[in-house]
């Protein structure tokens, strides 16, 4: 039974696994949300198509004459599959595929570098994010100021003059309010995109 399992990820998973991690090393690279169902989905297929070029290649050459048998056999397609496996995630782990190298040992620690279509995706969307922030700061120092001036003015005023200066101010004050939750919902989503 093990056996068995270990044929099916040896043959089905890693090699499309590691080729998978090697051309996208990054984290949330494929997706934001689902990365690693996206790297296992396309591992499984990338791997069925490497097992399929490999028989390919395999029976693209003659039979051995002297045994009269052809190279798709399992005693060579396990060796090409594995040294597959091994280049690649050598490949993966120079692109920083594998930042949890680095516990094993600082030396072996490589960063992913970043490609430069998704910096500037990531700096559009800071951007979007910090200007957002920036509004609603413009916004919330503006209403600020209004509040002020119309507490001042409520001091000095009496009657029904007061009344309607104390309503704006309670006005100011519920836009304020709301102006403070918009800007911890942006706040909290930074940062989740963060971590």
């Amino acid at each position: 039974m093990i056996d068995i399992l270990l044929v099916l990820v040896a043959a089905f998973f890693l090699p499309g696994f590691l080729l998978v991690n090697a051309l996208f090393p990054r984290k949330g690279e494929l997706d934001k949300d689902y990365d690693t169902l996206y790297r296992i989905t396309l591992g499984i297929v990338m791997s069925v198509v490497i097992a399929i070029l490999v028989g390919f290649v395999l029976n693209a050459f003659e039979p051995d004459p002297e045994t009269s048998k052809g190279y798709f056999r399992a005693e060579i397609i396990w060796p090409i599959l594995i040294v597959l496996a091994v280049i690649l995630f050598f490949i993966g782990w120079f692109r920083g595929a594998y930042p949890s190298m680095g516990k094993i040992h600082p030396s072996l620690l490589r960063l992913s570098k970043r490609e430069p279509q998704s910096v500037i995706v990531d700096l559009k969307e800071d951007k979007d994010t910090l200007l957002a922030f920036r509004d609603l700061s413009e916004r919330r120092e503006k209403e600020r100021k209004r509040l002020k001036n119309y507490e001042r003015r409520a001091k000095l005023q009496t009657g029904e003059m007061r009344k309607r200066t104390e309503n704006r101010i309670l006005e100011i004050q519920k836009e304020l309010e709301e102006i403070d939750k918009e800007l911890r919902i942006l706040e909290e989503k930074r940062a989740a995109e963060l971590y």
